[in-house]
């Protein structure tokens, strides 16, 4: 049995935001690995977006994208805008078609 990775880094924080890289394999396994770790940024507050850098996603299903929709509304709820950066064609196009991309903002790769 293999085992999915992901990988989640803090890459900066400056006057824009708090910037957040995520890369590897996002589904349901890997989706609880990070959530907790994404819920704690979002709930600080502290920063005005968060930004989440996708470019190194090489896969993402349903629970990941769920995951995002879930951390947008408890971004809201702090007072911090989520922004999705450098997504990958693939995963716009999966957003696309679960109506995921009305509620998100996306900056495609």
């Amino acid at each position: 049995m293999t085992t999915a990775l992901i990988d989640l880094k803090t890459m900066a924080r400056d006057d824009r935001g708090l910037e957040v890289t995520l890369s590897g394999e996002l589904d349901l396994y890997t989706a609880e690995q990070v959530e907790p770790r994404l819920h704690e940024l979002a709930r600080a507050g502290r920063h005005r977006n968060l930004i989440l850098d996708l470019c190194g996603l090489s896969f993402c299903d349903s629970a990941g994208i769920d995951l995002f929709i879930r951390l947008n509304r408890r971004c809201r709820a702090s007072g911090t805008r989520l922004l999705l950066c450098d997504v990958p064609p693939p995963v716009v196009k999966s957003m696309r078609v679960l109506g995921a991309d009305r509620d998100l903002r996306l900056v495609v790769a």
